[in-house]
């Protein structure tokens, strides 16, 4: 029950965060915002499936490259099925592996940021302890 609990999280999460950079992008590359039932659902279905994949680095006891490339490959593969899916005749396929890396890497940076700060908070509260 913890594993479709922590699953289910993961998925809400990913729809978070694909939903916030649809949003972003359409806002700086559309002149005009309009969003089709489809799109939204896409969306929806993409990023809860990349937030699935984050349960990779838990679930799997590999080694963290390993999991990493592995995850890199089915976030950009599925975002290219998705694209695909739209028939966005706008995007080409080097535009949708660039805009892919470009989000991937901010994304990951933002973690990167965010888990560092709670290593020094712990760190923190550990030092304080021996005190």
């Amino acid at each position: 029950m913890k594993i479709l609990i922590d699953l289910g999280r993961r998925w809400i999460i990913g729809d978070l965060i694909g939903s916030l950079v649809m949003m972003i992008s359409m806002a700086l590359i559309r002149t005009e915002v309009t969003i089709e039932r489809s799109e939204i659902i896409v969306v929806l279905l993409m990023s809860g499936l990349i937030g699935l994949y984050s349960a990779l680095f838990v679930y799997l006891e590999r080694a963290f490259y390993q999991i990493f490339l592995l995850h890199f490959i089915l976030t950009v593969g599925t975002v290219i099925l998705a694209n695909w899916y739209l028939l966005t005749d706008k995007l080409t396929l080097h535009f949708d592996v660039v805009y892919t890396l470009s989000v991937y890497f901010i994304i990951w940076i933002v973690m990167w940021w965010w888990e560092r700060d709670e290593r020094r908070q712990i760190n923190e509260q550990i030092k304080q302890r021996r005190k």
